[in-house]
């Protein structure tokens, strides 16, 4: 792995930082015990993810990607001399410690003790929470298989997030703000600051969310990365049943709830007048649709809408109740499920309705990945 901070397109990538008053983020030294920070781990990851997508991005210095150091769960897109997309410290850091504060916790999620295969302590949230194990080096055979779960969360949730800027690359989004605003970036939390009406704004939001679940779904289901905990997982949740996938639904919603969840959190926290997104119960609900579709079309799933609206609902349901738990909050499922009925279709028609002026537009503009230009 290399020991540079973020490389290629770097001049690019400090300009748009720097336009935006924001500081490109310092990669940690790796620890004299060989483990590495885990930014270090994620950017390689991300560029290899990016690299499978897109030719244009395989090659050296094809996209710029980095992190920038700020307080805000917050992410942008944005394409000058190439593609980029950066994401804030806080959206790598609080995911990754939710996940793992969960597991460190026995009595959440028993099931998984039942498999007799925990060993040793649940990982705890000390200062080397954020420093991992090179992907090169041998893994650990007997890792607390609370700790691959929370990893497993962890990297379907950064799937989702990746791909959701990827979206506002490939969608035309990002030029539909330059022709508006000049060259602004695609910002997740602030974009309504440029001027846009927050009715547009949410349409291309959902839009990528459309997107990046699609593109989540099928990583879902070409990895199962979940299977494995089917035995215990099956024995405490009563959900609909779909072949050896039933888990990794599930799981792949509980992990894109997250995101939603910790970045309402953060909206919350900087006391935005206009939220970019809707609260994240009625978000997740919003694309039910589009993954009961998308999974019947390519022969992924046998649920129907009906069954898959139970898992998505329930698994948010669960992550719901573990943030407020580990926040200390009170739960109030009832607020929770009403975003389920009558809002989604509400929200819907709303986006078909901005579609019908917003699509057109879109449509005029460039579409998939750029070139690098030199």
């Amino acid at each position: 792995m290399s020991d540079t901070v973020i490389t290629g397109s770097d001049e690019a990538f400090d300009e748009a930082l720097a336009h935006m008053g924001l500081k490109r983020f310092e990669m940690p030294k790796p620890k004299l015990n060989g483990n590495v920070s885990l930014f270090e781990v994620v950017r390689e990851r991300c560029l290899a993810t990016l690299a499978d997508m897109a030719d244009e991005y395989a090659s050296e210095g094809g996209i710029a990607f980095g992190f920038a150091d700020h307080r805000e769960f917050n992410a942008f897109a944005q394409r000058t001399s190439r593609d980029m997309i950066c994401l804030y410290v806080p959206a790598i850091r609080s995911l990754w410690a939710f996940f793992h504060g969960l597991m460190g916790q026995r009595e959440l999620f028993p099931w998984i003790d039942d498999t007799g295969r925990f060993e040793g302590q649940p990982p705890q949230s000390k200062g080397d929470l954020f420093f991992v194990r090179p992907p090169d080096k041998p893994a650990n055979e007997e890792i607390e298989i609370r700790r691959k779960l929370a990893v497993a969360l962890f990297d379907t949730a950064l799937d989702f997030m990746l791909k959701h800027e990827v979206a506002h690359l490939w969608n035309g989004h990002v030029e539909l703000l330059h022709a508006k605003e000049g060259s602004a970036a695609f910002q997740e939390m602030r974009l309504v600051d440029g001027g846009l009406d927050i009715s547009t704004v949410q349409t291309l939001e959902y839009d990528a969310d459309a997107f990046a679940i699609q593109q989540a779904f099928a990583r879902a289901y070409r990895l199962n990365p979940f299977a494995e905990y089917s035995e215990g997982f099956l024995k405490d949740h009563k959900i609909p049943l779909d072949g050896d996938h039933s888990t990794t639904w599930y799981f792949t919603w509980f992990s894109i709830y997250a995101v939603f969840r910790l970045f309402d959190e953060s909206c919350e926290a900087a006391d935005l007048p206009q939220w970019t997104h809707p609260p994240a119960a009625l978000r997740q609900a919003c694309l039910v649709t589009s993954v009961a579709a998308v999974c019947a079309r390519q022969g992924w799933s046998r649920l129907n809408p009906t069954e898959w609206e139970r898992v998505a609902s329930e698994a948010g349901l669960e992550a719901e109740r573990l943030v407020c738990r580990l926040r200390g909050f009170q739960l109030n499922a009832n607020a929770y499920l009403s975003l389920w009925s009558a809002p989604v279709a509400e929200q819907i028609q709303n986006y078909l309705t901005v579609w019908e002026t917003l699509g057109p537009q879109l449509a005029a503009m460039p579409r998939g990945p750029q070139p690098a230009r030199p």
